[in-house]
């Protein structure tokens, strides 16, 4: 049934433009995703906990052993988070992760040492640094890593974790000390304002004459403390014990024969405003299970229902995740308020009985207004009135984040050289697990099949030497990459790199290529040899500045002599990022070329909106010459070229008759089986000794 007020209004009015979830936020969501188990196992304990306490089952011990066991594994939450979130960030980062997650943890351990552990505030205090400690701590450790000075070893003789370890040393000594300093502003901070003094002003709020403001300042204040991870029961640990006056006070005058005086005290809260626990998430449940089309969303729902029955929610808070989820916040904070203004006024008429027991926080929906209210059934009766409002409340939001979902970009990562960890990462960067399906995983575990025939081949350069149609000298190479099998069968590009495409691996092929082009390049210089060398660069990597500066890093050890080829479809990709990286690399002495030209997105806008150096015509045009349509439009092509003063390359001479033609434009580079297949490097001494014999014996 469509609801115009709650699609439109209320959507305009508390979610105007929610952003798009940046790397790192999502990162630090996926790490709470990841420990759901955990979560789960957690919440099974409270809820055995709440089931033998309801009935009164007469377990002390179980009841003691259980609660231990709880608090042991909620303790270890920090490090559990701080282990997980930063894992998900090493990710983004480019780091190893096992001993980032490590790292992490230590500084979890040094942070825990300065806070202390004194009382419930530190804990609180504890989890939110875990929460929130690998958002500055990965980010540092990346940015030292990469440091000269960090650089401990620069080869993997021994193994690549022993360098990854080694390389981490410093970096993590000095981070360490980043979080020290960190645990010890926050400890100050902390007993300067003495917080706990100022909640404590909590202490005096009039429950009696102002119901609403002080149910809506601690429901508000609760979600605004669960949202960033802070336990907000214990939070607000000082602003209990006046609604808990305010409940004794309802006993005894209920037990005196009179009406209870206080509609707001520690039931109300517990019966009707956290319905499913903080942010009154029940509603959410129950609105993700109707109405949500992502499977995972529903199955973290369905899960969270019998927990939520006990106003147990931490599986939606850190599983679906509410916590650190801007789509989620304002329903989140909004709900609760809504609940209180509802409720107080219901109570008021005198519609519902007041409560006048305790209901604790954790005990179970239905029966716990059934009791806490005398029998009253109409407390049965809003409390189910109440969620049907926080389903309407939530909707909206649920509906919202499906649409995104549908319509959001996938994200293409900038990837390192190892499938295993590629295909891990292409699903965790480019899919939110917990808002769609995946909807490629058939297609991922095809192209992770491909990729493992690779494993064992190897990966090498060949070069087609490109020759000027005037001196007719070498005056450049392409560099060619290639793959060969243990049998000795070699596969050109056009067979493999379709695999690396769907694996989100172009950019790693393009850095190797140009890595290893570059130390071809200085060994052809200390042959006494400046040759340059073309390279293909592709979107992704074009439109990732951290790619480019890799690059540019490489190439300047060679400043010159490497040389970059864009297809015109990379143009058309993100024109403010290619530009910019265009930009770069032209700072840095490399020319750039426009591959296979006229048979892509061509379009002449491009050639004037940036800067190219070198026309590069496919071999099509050159194929067509044999007839007269297609020397015209060749001609066409070369007279553009020479109006814009762009030098131009032919690719795909294979014929005399071919090159008779090309070789009468003025200085062209030709490039083609003519003169030379493309080779090894170690055959270019002979070939250039051999073209040299042709060239002189021709004059």
């Amino acid at each position: 049934m469509k609801t115009p007020l709650m699609n439109s209004w209320l959507v305009q009015l508390l979610s105007p433009s929610l952003p798009r979830r940046s790397g790192a936020l999502s990162a630090l969501r996926d790490g709470m995703l990841w420990l759901v188990p955990c979560l789960i196992l957690s919440n099974i304990l409270i809820f055995a906990s709440s089931l033998l306490d309801f009935f009164s089952l007469n377990e002390p011990l179980l009841m003691e052993g259980l609660h231990q066991l709880n608090g042991w594994l909620t303790s270890l939450y920090p490090y559990f988070f701080a282990a997980s979130i930063s894992m998900m960030l090493a990710i983004y980062w480019r780091l190893p992760r096992p001993p980032i997650a490590i790292l992490n943890m230590a500084y979890i351990a040094v942070t825990a040492q300065i806070l202390g552990h004194e009382g419930q505030a530190e804990a609180t205090l504890l989890l939110f640094v875990g929460l929130t400690m690998p958002l500055y701590s990965v980010p540092l450790l990346s940015k030292l890593e990469r440091m000269p000075f960090a650089r401990i070893l620069e080869t993997e003789l021994a193994g690549k974790p022993v360098k990854d370890s080694m390389n981490l040393m410093l970096p993590g000594a000095l981070v360490a000390a980043v979080v020290a300093v960190v645990a010890f502003a926050l400890n100050a901070l902390f007993n300067y304002f003495e917080f706990d003094i100022l909640l404590n002003a909590f202490h005096g709020m009039d429950v009696e004459n102002n119901p609403i403001e002080s149910g809506c300042t601690f429901a508000a204040l609760n979600s605004m403390f669960w949202f960033v991870g802070i336990h907000g029961y214990y939070a607000l640990t000082p602003m209990v014990e006046p609604l808990i006056t305010a409940l004794d006070i309802n006993r005894t005058a209920v037990l005196a024969g009179g009406h209870a005086p206080n509609v707001m005290s520690l039931s109300t809260l517990s019966l009707f405003v956290f319905v499913g626990g903080a942010g009154a998430t029940l509603g959410l449940s129950i609105a993700l299970i109707a109405f949500s089309k992502s499977k995972m969303m529903r199955v973290i729902a369905i899960t969270s229902i019998p927990l939520g029955l006990f106003n147990i929610n931490e599986l939606l808070l850190f599983g679906l995740p509410i916590i650190f989820n801007p789509r989620l916040f304002l329903p989140f904070l909004f709900t609760p308020l809504v609940n209180v203004v509802v409720t107080v006024l219901v109570l008021q008429m005198g519609l519902v009985a007041v409560p006048y027991t305790l209901a604790p926080m954790s005990s179970p929906i239905i029966i716990n207004a059934y009791v806490a209210t005398g029998g009253d059934i109409s407390a049965i009766a809003l409390q189910l009135f109440i969620i049907a409002l926080n389903v309407l409340i939530y909707l909206p939001f649920v509906r919202r984040i499906d649409n995104q979902a549908k319509q959001q970009e996938v994200y293409i990562p900038s990837l390192d050289t190892t499938f295993t960890r590629r295909e891990e990462e292409a699903y965790v960067l480019s899919v939110d697990p917990v808002r769609e399906a995946l909807l490629r995983s058939k297609e991922m575990e095809d192209t992770h099949k491909s990729m493992a025939l690779f494993s064992n081949r190897e990966f090498y350069l060949e070069y087609q030497p490109q020759i000027n149609s005037i001196t007719q000298k070498v005056v450049g190479m392409e560099a060619l990459i290639r793959v060969r099998d243990q049998r000795g069968n070699v596969e050109l590009p056009a067979d493999f790199l379709h695999i690396f495409e769907k694996a989100n691996m172009m950019s790693d092929i393009d850095v190797w290529v140009v890595k290893n082009s570059v130390a071809q390049c200085e060994a052809w210089i200390r042959e006494g040899l400046e040759i340059p060398i073309s390279v293909n660069i592709t979107s992704p990597t074009l439109t990732n500045a951290q790619k480019v500066g890799d690059i540019l890093l490489l190439i300047e050890r060679v400043p010159g002599l490497i040389h970059f080829e864009i297809t015109e479809d990379t143009l058309i990709q993100n024109e403010i990022m290619v530009g910019d990286s265009i930009r770069r690399l032209h700072e840095a002495g490399a020319r750039v070329h426009i591959d296979d030209f006229g048979t892509g997105y061509s379009s002449l806008s491009y050639l004037n909106r940036f800067d190219i150096d070198a026309l590069k015509i496919d071999q099509s045009f050159v194929a067509a010459l044999s007839n007269e349509k297609g020397q015209k439009v060749f001609n066409g092509l070369i007279a553009i070229a020479n109006e814009l003063d762009i030098k131009i390359i032919v690719e795909g001479v294979e014929t005399k008759e071919q090159y008779a033609y090309v070789s009468q434009k003025a200085d062209v580079e030709v490039q083609g089986w003519y003169f030379s297949r493309a080779i090894a490097a170690n055959d270019f001494a002979s070939f250039n000794i051999q073209h040299t014999a042709t060239m002189n014996a021709n004059i």
